[in-house]
């Protein structure tokens, strides 16, 4: 077994109230553009292809938003433009649209500022507010920032931007403002001080730069003793979802070192963590059995001791029962062929058929069934049972039919054909 095959998950924003939506202009550019005028708003244009994939998801994810309608309907005239109609090829030239989706904010003919790529509802009203001055874009706040570097809102909002801000930036753009920020966080943290930092703001601003432990760590410990004021304030389940991260990660790779300190920070499950870990449930066993037995069980996997690899997984997936979740049996097989590059044994081999078996009975996505079954394929393969390799691998091709993204389908296929010559 070579190749593990992962799950991506997209996450699909609900639509708004058509009522609410934005109102799209039907006319040409220049009467969009006298309408803009007469209403004495600015005019908001999106440049799209019909064959664009983000254009439709800005579409139809953003522009239907209640509260992108509600502000953009109020200080815009919006309107649509298809780059590959003809009558539309000046206009693409006059604005540079090199990429799509180019959404383009104009005030009387001439550009204010300019989108390129999918934005989360949120940051579009927000890149909307900077183009019409009401609030200030990145750049301006850094500068605001720099002759005023004690001012803890400046530090804080350009912390609370900064992920949004990068993600449109490559090249040295990109290496410049990482340097810069880089040296924010330490700095806000050592002048503010975390005493003065239970609320939504700086909780936000923790989990977002604050994401690995270490064995002596203030900023953890804090959040920790500060549990449940941090959780009327933001909800529990987020703060416990931080904490809980945090610790499993840092766990894990202790385990993966084979550092064996990693039975000292199962100890504060039970004592400091006991509030943080109350929200979830292991079938029949108890949070620090669960968390135990996966512990063990990567530390022997690391240590390349198969047999009590499989012994403490076994327990804990038999302790979940009906509650073990697709994910139980996808990331164990994940790291098992992480850990022995792929070289498996035939007894685990079998085990991975087991575990592959159970995992199919689970709702999944046409491009995962496949590929738990291409690996079922490989896994038989390996134990010299060809005849279930070729059942695994035809199922595979079969349900591969199903996946929509027709390139990777073909993609699918054509290693699937490979794998059933190689038989």
């Amino acid at each position: 077994m070579k190749k593990v095959f992962y799950l991506l998950v997209f996450l699909v924003g609900t639509l708004g109230n058509l009522s609410a939506q934005m109102v799209l202009f039907e006319g040409t550019f220049e009467e969009a553009e006298e309408k803009a005028k007469e209403e004495k708003k600015d005019l908001f244009v999106d440049f799209y292809a019909d064959w664009c994939g983000p254009c439709k998801a800005m579409a139809s994810e953003v522009f239907t938003r209640p509260e992108v309608g509600e502000y953009f309907n109020a200080h815009f005239i919006c309107l649509q433009v298809n780059v590959e109609a003809k009558e539309n090829a000046n206009l693409a030239k006059t604005y540079r649209v090199i990429a799509l989706p180019t959404m383009v904010f104009i005030r009387s003919g001439k550009e204010l500022r300019r989108i390129e790529g999918v934005k989360a509802p949120e940051a579009f009203i927000k890149e909307a507010k900077i183009a019409l001055g009401e609030e200030l874009s990145f750049d301006q706040l850094y500068d605001k920032f720099k002759k005023d570097k004690k001012n803890f809102e400046l530090q804080q909002q350009l912390l609370l931007d900064a992920p949004v801000f990068m993600s449109s930036l490559q090249g040295y753009d990109r290496e410049k403002w990482a340097s810069r920020i880089e040296s924010l966080f330490p700095d806000y943290l050592k002048n503010k001080k975390l005493e003065n930092m239970v609320n939504e703001q700086d909780f936000t601003i923790l989990s977002m730069y604050h994401s690995q432990v270490s064995k002596q760590d203030p900023i953890f410990d804090f959040v920790v003793a500060h549990f449940n004021e941090y959780a009327q304030i933001v909800g529990k389940e987020q703060v416990s979802g931080y904490l809980i991260g945090l610790n499993n990660s840092y766990i894990i790779q202790l385990c993966k070192k084979g550092d064996l300190a990693y039975k000292d920070r199962l100890g504060r499950v039970n004592r400091d963590l006991k509030e943080v870990y109350s929200g979830i449930t292991f079938g029949s066993l108890s949070v620090l059995d669960a968390i135990t037995l996966l512990s063990d069980a990567t530390y022997y996997l690391y240590k390349q001791d198969e047999r009590k690899f499989f012994e403490n997984m076994d327990k804990y997936l038999a302790g979940m029962g009906d509650k073990a979740e697709l994910e139980d049996y996808t990331q164990s097989l994940e790291d098992l062929s992480v850990a022995y590059n792929g070289n498996l044994s035939k007894t685990a081999y079998t085990k991975s058929i087991v575990w592959i078996t159970k995992a199919l009975e689970k709702e999944m996505s046409p491009q995962l069934r496949t590929r738990l079954l291409m690996m079922m394929g490989q896994c038989f393969q390996s134990i010299d049972n060809k005849e279930k390799a070729k059942q695994a691998y035809n199922q595979a091709f079969l349900v591969s039919a199903e996946i929509s993204d027709k390139m990777q389908m073909k993609q699918i296929q054509e290693t699937i054909q490979q794998c059933l010559l190689g038989l």
